[in-house]
């Protein structure tokens, strides 16, 4: 008898560490009804699960391809845009979503217009920058894109920034195959020059509970990266060895338009399948301005 106690109350010490393991996770995965939506590519034996706090969002295939909003309100003028030429191009059957933080909330009106280009809402914890003092404002809320990570009810992620235009199907993106990789970024530029880092404005991946939480700890590890830069300066030093191109006609940084444009203009126009507004924002551009051809395609689109 004394023996089959001890075994019953080492069964249960397991089961009460294992849940207190449950409850140190930044936010519990909600499986909701997901279980049944696709199998992991890179671990089949991942618990299919998502981060978004709203009960009523549902995942429906296993691409998704996600932006996100916080309170910069001019930025859902984008994302409508964006998820417009999505639905129109793209023909790969994927969800649409617009990551909202929790305490920042988009009014009705936007929500609206998101609901109207075919997005979903997830509601999400806000991920605090390590150092807010070193932080650029506006990208205080961006370490909320490593959610993303926990989306395991997904085979595959697509996140786009929302001052992006879509004008081409990007169905070879989201099957692209990253060779071992982590993840699939483009090179970046920086003080007018190229650089070894990337930019994060377009970011492939193939979402993992195991990577979120690896992610998450190493943020407030004491690890030191270009703070400045948010979420990008952050990944590019996780990841700096451990990316794959996914060619600059998949994240057309505007920035290369005025500082490389020879490499721009060796590219038709029509062939770029995403433009990345980063210097000037599409709903700020003027057709008669420094980027006059690249911001009449935003002005002009009729979706």
């Amino acid at each position: 008898m004394g023996i089959s106690l001890s075994v019953y109350f080492c069964v249960v010490a397991f089961f009460v560490q294992s849940s207190q393991n449950e409850l140190d996770v930044l936010a519990k995965p909600n499986t909701g009804d997901s279980s049944s939506v696709a199998k992991s590519t890179s671990n089949s034996e991942e618990v299919k699960s998502h981060h978004c706090m709203n009960p009523d969002f549902a995942p429906e295939h296993k691409y998704a391809i996600w932006t996100m909003l916080s309170d910069n309100m001019q930025y859902t003028l984008g994302a409508v845009k964006m998820g417009k030429g999505v639905r129109k191009h793209t023909k790969t059957p994927h969800d649409l979503i617009v990551m909202e933080i929790e305490t920042k909330p988009l009014g009705e009106e936007h929500w609206a217009k998101l609901s109207e280009a075919g997005f979903k809402k997830c509601v999400v914890k806000s991920i605090p920058p390590p150092d807010p003092s070193k932080t650029r404002f506006d990208l205080k809320e961006k370490f909320g894109v490593l959610h993303v990570w926990a989306m395991t009810a997904y085979d595959t992620v697509l996140f786009i920034d929302a001052d992006t235009f879509v004008q081409n199907s990007l169905d070879d993106l989201l099957t692209m195959d990253l060779q071992g990789k982590s993840i699939g970024v483009t090179k970046d530029i920086r003080a007018r020059k190229w650089v070894e880092t990337f930019n994060s404005g377009v970011l492939l991946l193939h979402p993992s509970t195991k990577e979120f939480d690896r992610l998450h700890k190493l943020l407030y590890s004491g690890i030191q990266f270009d703070f400045v830069m948010s979420d990008q300066g952050f990944l590019n030093e996780v990841y700096k060895d451990d990316w794959h191109e996914i060619g600059f006609v998949n994240n057309a940084n505007l920035a290369l338009y005025r500082f490389q444009r020879k490499f721009w203009d060796q590219h038709k126009l029509e062939d770029i399948n995403i433009i990345h507004y980063t210097m000037q924002k599409p709903w700020k551009c003027k057709a008669n301005g420094s980027y006059g051809p690249i911001c009449k395609l935003w002005i002009d689109s009729t979706y």
